[in-house]
């Protein structure tokens, strides 16, 4: 067969001065610069013409202790839109990350207003939102509800994290259960340590989580939950068609709780495939009765359960993996597998 001939690559070309400032500026411009104001009392200047608008600094490795402090507020949200508006533009943002900064209940209601603008076409500014990460923004009840009416407007937000902002049982009544109920394109909604209680948790299972056709992870830890709301989340499971996976993780359910819960679980008929119940002091009862279900047939599409950290004594222990067929000098550790299905069960 004939040699074949070895292709030669052309010669880099080399990259003159000019060329790389060129280069350089067109990776540094903003597309769309705005000015805004920091809590220092400076401005920066921000970029609202890409997909992804992050504000959290804190998380960058790279940020200084004066840029971690340099947080945003509402005034910030409002020249954002602000600046769309004056371009009448429809926002790229399709993740917006809001987290750690001080944006209260005024910065939640400019977001609401800019988010559920239009512009002169009639087209919705929010329209390409996916994502809104807002834990820890330090808004309270009337900032949750504007939120309420974010999700409410949107028919693109898939994930929302609005965790760690103290807004109370209130916080869930009215506007954010109604918007929630309206919503039909959220998967992923986050509402841990927001302070909710059983009231709360009964607002949101009376209303948009009985019937949410998309939702299909909610997490409620840290929220002072008891029985009372267990109860609620068990009437809620028996007839909802969309939930996957539930975490309450952190609460004081306790024993009465667990049971009300494991009932919900057999009338949920599998559909619940993820639940985690670490920290909720169900004790020995509650424990067996969550490990019972996830062994019987009615509980065999139950993927992982965490059962950890729920004050059950040791000598309960030992009967609880021995009845499970994993017993305390076994192998395993916490974490139980029964083939791909996963356990999470200690002390």
């Amino acid at each position: 067969p004939p040699t074949p001939q070895r292709i030669r690559a052309a010669p880099p070309q080399p990259l003159t001065k000019k060329k790389a400032k060129a280069m350089a500026a067109a990776v540094a411009a903003p597309i769309e610069p705005v000015s805004v104001p920091t809590a220092l009392g400076g401005r920066e200047v921000l970029d609202v013409g890409v997909n992804v608008l992050n504000l959290q600094k804190i998380e960058n490795p790279q940020a200084s202790l004066h840029q971690c402090a340099s947080k945003y507020g509402a005034q910030a949200v409002r020249s954002v839109f602000e600046k769309l508006q004056l371009k009448d533009k429809v926002s790229p943002f399709e993740e917006l990350n809001l987290s750690d900064n001080n944006i209260g209940d005024e910065g939640a209601q400019w977001l609401l207003q800019g988010l559920t603008s239009t512009t002169s076409t009639g087209e919705s500014v929010g329209k390409n939102l996916k994502v809104l990460l807002m834990p820890r923004a330090r808004f309270g009840t009337a900032g949750m509800k504007a939120m309420g009416g974010v999700i409410g407007a949107s028919t693109s937000l898939e994930n929302v994290i609005l965790s760690s902002n103290i807004c109370d049982a209130e916080g869930m009544e009215g506007e954010f259960c109604a918007g929630l109920a309206k919503n039909k394109s959220v998967k992923s909604l986050c509402l841990a340590a927001c302070r909710l209680g059983n009231k709360g948790v009964a607002h949101l299972c009376d209303g948009p989580l009985k019937s949410h056709p998309a939702l299909g992870h909610v997490s409620l830890q840290y929220n002072r939950l008891e029985a009372a709301a267990a109860k609620s989340l068990a009437q809620m499971l028996a007839v909802n068609q969309a939930l996957r996976f539930l975490d309450i993780s952190g609460n004081s359910i306790g024993t009465e709780g667990a049971l009300a819960l494991v009932e919900g679980l057999k009338n949920n008929k599998g559909r619940l495939t993820r639940i985690a119940v670490a920290q909720n002091e169900i004790q020995l009862a509650g424990a067996k009765a969550f490990c019972d279900f996830f062994m019987s047939k009615a509980g065999a599409k139950i993927e992982f359960m965490d059962l950890r950290h729920n004050a059950v004594p040791y000598p309960g222990m030992v009967k609880l993996r021995k009845e499970l067929g994993r017993p305390m000098d076994g192998p395993e550790g916490w974490m139980l597998l029964f083939g791909e299905r996963q356990l999470l069960l200690n002390r």
